[in-house]
């Protein structure tokens, strides 16, 4: 039987995984959301002019409102009578 010899290409991997940096934190300065078609678009400054646009989907938008109303305590809704007139 023959042997080949070419060696088969194997990728070198480092035997640790490495550490990926943390993006530099800024503040918020302003944030502007826009309806769109198909869903959202959000508009984030920074302060020191480091802008981001990002689009979102409705389902996202439930995400990020769940989230939200969760970090703020969850939505209390105890003691707040409906106005059934609607």
């Amino acid at each position: 039987m023959a042997t080949s010899a070419v060696r088969p290409y194997i990728p070198a991997f480092p035997s640790a995984p490495r550490e990926i940096p943390m993006a530099k934190l800024q503040l918020l300065e302003t944030f502007s959301l826009q309806e769109t078609e198909d869903g959202y678009r959000l508009l984030v400054s920074a302060v020191g002019g480091d802008n981001i646009y990002v689009s979102i989907t409705p389902d996202q938008m439930d995400d990020i409102i769940e989230s939200l109303e969760a970090a703020m305590g969850g939505e209390d809704d105890e003691g707040v009578e409906e106005d059934e007139a609607f």
